[in-house]
């Protein structure tokens, strides 16, 4: 499965040396506080590329240095490919794009001023702003927006997004000075959310060609449109950022950015205590504990991924019968589970949509362990005790492998407390640890060789794998829709990720109109429809997925309350962020 373990990579360092860049770096140097100015609206952009300056919030506080943690450096940066956590941060501050999501994952307006559907959800017309400027002054316009999608569309797909892109959208056209028209092969929803791929400065990479461009490290072009904008960048130690004066919605109330390179866990949790460090998100490994006296916030949000238990469903394989699918995930106790292999730390889920995410079905119900029911159902399924304790039908012992990749401990444990809830129900699995690379991988390619396998989706890899949707939305489609089954020999199509086999008109209907569907309740309805069915036919034994945890100083503020650290987005608005 198309994966990565750790959001944030701890890299290998030097603690002394950490804790002298830690002092060194811009932490050392805050900027003075600036006088709050008076409250004025923000001026419309002049017509030449001098921009005019914007006005600040005025009631909150004006200026200082935000500092973050980085676990990891970004030595490569492709706006439409982000690989890292850190990336995400960098283009969080140094970019826009039609649209942004808001710490539900809600797409929202962002260079587009608004948009509009047509009734067949085949053309959205976007009306873009006229007040927005690059970092270097010059005007951002449709030119630069439809040059930027058309040319994405160009570049040989790495990401989904990319293949979105190319397969989904069939003309983006500018008509008028502030209008742009994106045309589609089909009615297709989550375009909305991969519409905050950032736009790109045309004026400045025209000249490249698109495999120029996909190989091009955009630290040599750091221009973007973004609240903030690069100051400087020393590797493996700081990425700075300054406010962008002329932003369109309102200069940013902080001074200034700095994204601190602390690969140290340890480290980087002394300098939050300390003060050198204003705010960092650690691994799953790495939950720091801080008392109600330290002056800091902790919060933690789900990663945007999940670990599971696939069942190959397919003709002939021992689960295709839902029965045996149902008796195992009713003998399992799922959150106890949970709680031992990840320390406490994972969430339990019943659905794959993200608890950040606007359409999450929250009245989802969870079923709990219940042996008895699990052993009912092997009962009528014709499943009966044997000898041994090994259920038995027509002379065939209930035995299976359930295949997980060795070098995670915490999968291990997972697939061995599964296998032992199984045996109290008579069903024997055998955990069968394996290389991910050379066994794992195989497995999950044709012919699909495996019964059982316990693995995880995360849909922001960099060391394996590739995005399944780098943007949020929550459509598992790819995953579970009978369209993205392999059909068998003959069949030219590779990477279908319904390994499994699945295939269901109810959640094939539902998942095709929630696709279909741009009003949000409506969509949110047809998710819950959809996630319902996987909850009753069970294509995966859902397991977890990881918190990440988030610090901030409490000197950290945002004027429209508190700080959503239980999203992935909470950084969203960050140009409305202050300092106390």
């Amino acid at each position: 499965m198309h994966e990565l373990r750790r959001v944030f990579v701890i890299a290998a360092g030097l603690t002394l040396a950490l804790i002298g860049l830690l002092t060194a770096c811009a932490i050392a140097e805050p900027l003075p506080t600036p006088t709050p100015t008076t409250a004025a609206a923000p001026p419309a952009a002049p017509a030449t590329p001098t921009p005019a300056p914007a006005t600040p919030t005025p009631d909150v506080p004006q200026g200082g240095q935000l500092t973050l943690r980085l676990a990891a450096d970004v030595p490569d940066l492709k706006p439409w490919d982000l690989r890292s956590r850190g990336e995400e941060l960098v283009a969080e501050l140094m970019y826009n794009g039609l649209v942004e999501l808001d710490d539900r994952l809600r797409p929202r307006p962002d260079l587009a001023a608004g948009w509009e559907v047509a009734p067949n959800g085949g053309l959205i017309t976007f009306t873009l702003r006229s007040d927005v400027r690059w970092h270097d002054g010059e005007p951002l316009t449709v030119d630069d927006v439809t040059w930027t999608l058309n040319t994405l569309r160009t570049i040989t797909p790495t990401n989904a997004l990319l293949f979105d892109l190319r397969a989904v959208i069939g003309q983006v056209r500018a008509p008028l000075s502030d209008t742009v028209v994106i045309s589609l092969t089909q009615p297709y929803a989550p375009l909305l959310a991969e519409l905050a791929v950032p736009i790109l400065p045309r004026h400045r990479l025209q000249n490249r060609t698109p495999e120029q461009l996909a190989q091009l490290n955009f630290w040599s072009e750091p221009v973007g449109s973004g609240p903030f904008k690069l100051d400087r960048r020393t590797p493996n130690e700081a990425i700075v950022f300054l406010r962008n004066e002329s932003y369109f919605a309102g200069a940013p109330n902080l001074e200034q950015v700095a994204l601190i390179v602390a690969p140290d866990a340890a480290v980087a949790e002394q300098a939050l205590r300390d003060g050198r460090l204003l705010g960092a998100e650690f691994g799953v490994d790495d939950t720091p504990a801080f008392d109600d006296a330290s002056g800091l916030r902790s919060g933690a949000y789900p990663e945007n991924g999940w670990y599971g238990v696939v069942f190959n469903v397919r003709q002939g394989r021992l689960f295709a019968d839902q029965r045996l699918r149902a008796a195992l995930a009713r003998a399992v106790d799922v959150p106890a589970l949970v709680a031992e292999v990840t320390n406490g730390r994972g969430l339990p889920i019943a659905t794959t949509v993200s608890r950040a995410a606007w359409a999450y079905p929250a009245d989802l119900p969870a079923l709990p362990p219940d042996p008895a029911a699990a052993a009912r159902l092997l009962d009528e399924a014709g499943w009966l005790p044997g000898a041994d304790g090994v259920r038995v039908k027509d002379g065939q012992r209930l035995t299976a492998r359930l295949w997980v990749r060795g070098d995670d401990p915490r999968r291990v444990l997972a697939a061995q407390r599964i296998a032992e809830a199984a045996a109290g129900i008579g069903m024997q699995l055998e955990v069968t640890p394996a290389n991910f690379d050379t066994v794992i991988l195989a497995k999950l390619a044709p012919p699909y060789d495996f019964d059982l396998l316990l693995g995880s989706w995360v849909n922001a890899p960099n060391t394996a794998g590739f995005a399944t949707n780098r943007f949020y939305d929550p459509d598992d489609f790819a995953l579970f829709h009978s369209s993205r089954i392999w059909q068998g020999e003959g069949d030219p199509r590779t990477g279908l990720r319904n390994v499994g086999g699945f295939s269901n008109p109810e959640y094939d209907a539902a998942a095709e109109a929630a696709r279909r569907s741009y009003d949000p309740e409506a969509r949110a309805q047809l998710i819950a429809q959809a996630q319902s069915v996987l909850a009753r036919e069970l294509p995966y034994l859902l397991l977890w997925t990881d918190r990440l945890p988030v610090v901030l100083s409490a000197r950290v503020q945002r004027k429209a309350g508190p700080i959503p650290l239980d999203s992935p987005r909470y950084l969203w608005d960050i140009e409305t962020w202050y300092l106390q």
